[in-house]
């Protein structure tokens, strides 16, 4: 009998704090959430923001700062799903717009999105040309468009190496089919340097290009 009043008393002991869990406001939940992401808790932090908005009133304007810190716990534990969406959230209210947009961009980078990406980083250089976060934008775009140079620039040089002495009378006609690929490379490296000056992967290739073609 003893025993059963003890697990009697637990159950209605752990019930009172999930009741009492369920009951916390939207602010104390908010600042829960505050505390766990100071103290770099994110995972936490994201948990009590999720749940403050869950309960939020509202009559209430929705607390856009709130919204922008419940994105960034989830970008710190890389659900990259959940930042877009709270990310979006805190920029349809005008808060800090231009870094949502730089930090929505690289979720969709580490997703492996990259015409998405590639998409949100040019919408936010023509939206936020004076923000802080403008170079990061035009860095992360001239690292994309190099990326893609270089797929065309390797498929170039395969073509070259297709060259023999068996087949020199074929090498006019091989050169021209590889410069296709070198002039889709050459653009492309002029789109990274375009938003990146100093980039000198973009500036190697076009170097190569010219020499391989001089060849």
């Amino acid at each position: 009998m003893k025993n059963i009043l003890s697990v009697t008393l637990l159950l209605f002991t752990m019930l009172g704090a999930v009741y009492a869990q369920e009951e916390k406001s939207a602010a104390e939940l908010k600042n829960e959430g505050n505390a766990a992401l100071k103290a770099k808790d994110y995972k936490t932090a994201l948990a009590s923001f999720e749940a403050a908005i869950k309960v939020w009133d509202e009559s209430e304007d929705m607390d856009a700062a709130m919204l922008y810190n419940t994105a960034t716990c989830a970008r710190k534990i890389k659900d990259n799903e959940k930042s877009l969406k709270y990310y979006a959230k805190a920029k349809e209210l005008g808060y800090k717009e231009d870094v949502a947009t730089f930090y929505s961009g690289m979720a969709y980078k580490s997703m492996g999105k990259m015409d998405e990406m590639e998409k949100v980083l040019l919408g936010g250089v023509e939206e936020f040309p004076n923000s802080k976060y403008i170079g990061y934008m035009k860095k992360e775009l001239g690292k994309h468009y190099v990326k893609q140079a270089n797929e065309y620039f390797t498929k170039g040089i395969s073509i070259l190496n297709t060259r023999t002495e068996g087949n020199r009378d074929q090498w006019d006609a091989i050169k021209e089919k590889a410069k296709v690929e070198f002039d889709q490379a050459d653009g492309l490296a002029d789109k990274a340097l375009g938003f990146d000056a100093k980039n000198s992967a973009a500036q190697t290739i076009k170097n190569k290009i010219v020499e391989l073609l001089k060849s």
